[in-house]
């Protein structure tokens, strides 16, 4: 640090100390009004310090706040890989697994037609109509789960989702039939009923398999959002680092003004001494310009 020397040679003015030493001396020479530093900041220098003051506190806690950010998005990054890393299927938006929701729903919709006429009681067809719907849910999810783990899909479980699919479809136009009377229309409604619970199963699986899980979802969230907050901490730094830049420069000057004109120094010796007030001012560790 620049030597702090006030300039004259007033008797019982107090030395100034260089080097480190200054560092550790520079609330004595703020606080005595023998010192020019000292008499510029009770004086006309007042509402610069206590903006040098509120301008240092608020970068030390923008610092703060960035150093929290910066560990957060470091965290949030190290756990996406990891959740990344261990997913075994594919890569398409958690989302889409709303499409089960319709499928099973399309599934319930259609058992339903397949019940109706077995069952004397409306709530019990709804009943069997879910129950049923599940099962097929069910059936393609663990056809699904077999896929994820790289395991061979037996023939037997195709087998037996292609007899669910059937006997669902010969009660289906056992019902059409008893309520419309007419073969052909009972048996174009069987067959959309049943094209329709095909495609509600395979849409099941493939869903299943080629979409991310929730935590997964849930952990790229996460870091977006820890992206932004860090983004956020850093532009609010800037912004304090750039109006402690500037009200420093505006300090200098003013500074600068009072050594030379009220106590007489060159200007060559003036402004090492004005310079070093400012960065003891405007400078923190952590949070300076």
């Amino acid at each position: 640090m620049t030597q702090l020397s006030d300039g004259t040679d007033r008797p019982g003015a107090p030395p100034h100390p260089a080097g480190n030493a200054a560092d550790a001396q520079w609330p004595l020479i703020l606080a005595s009004h023998r010192t020019p530093e000292g008499r510029f900041l009770a004086t006309t220098g007042k509402p610069l310090f206590r903006q040098a003051t509120e301008l240092r506190d608020r970068m030390a806690a923008a610092a703060t706040r960035l150093a929290g950010a910066t560990a957060a998005l470091h965290y949030a990054s190290r756990l996406a890989s990891t959740r990344h890393a261990q997913h075994r299927g594919g890569n398409h938006p958690w989302p889409l697994r709303s499409v089960i929701l319709v499928a099973i729903g399309a599934e319930v919709l259609t058992a339903y037609v397949a019940m109706e006429e077995l069952v004397s009681s409306v709530a019990l067809a709804v009943g069997l109509a879910v129950m049923t719907a599940l099962v097929g849910a069910g059936t393609a999810g663990m056809i699904a789960n077999r896929r994820l783990n790289g395991l061979r899909v037996p023939r037997a479980a195709r087998i037996l989702e292609g007899i669910f699919v059937t006997v669902l479809t010969l009660l289906r136009f056992e019902s059409l039939d008893a309520q419309s009377g007419s073969t052909a229309a009972s048996f174009g409604g069987a067959a959309l009923a049943a094209l329709i619970s095909a495609i509600a199963l395979l849409a099941i699986e493939e869903v299943v398999v080629e979409t991310e899980t929730f935590s997964v979802f849930a952990s790229r969230l996460r870091l977006r959002f820890q992206r932004w907050q860090c983004a956020h901490a850093a532009s609010r730094l800037a912004r304090f680092q750039a109006r402690a830049e500037a009200a420093g420069d505006q300090f200098h000057q003013h500074f600068l003004g009072f050594l030379v004109k009220a106590d007489g120094l060159a200007v060559e010796e003036a402004w090492p001494r004005a310079q070093a007030l400012r960065e003891a001012l405007f400078t923190r560790t952590g949070g300076g310009r």
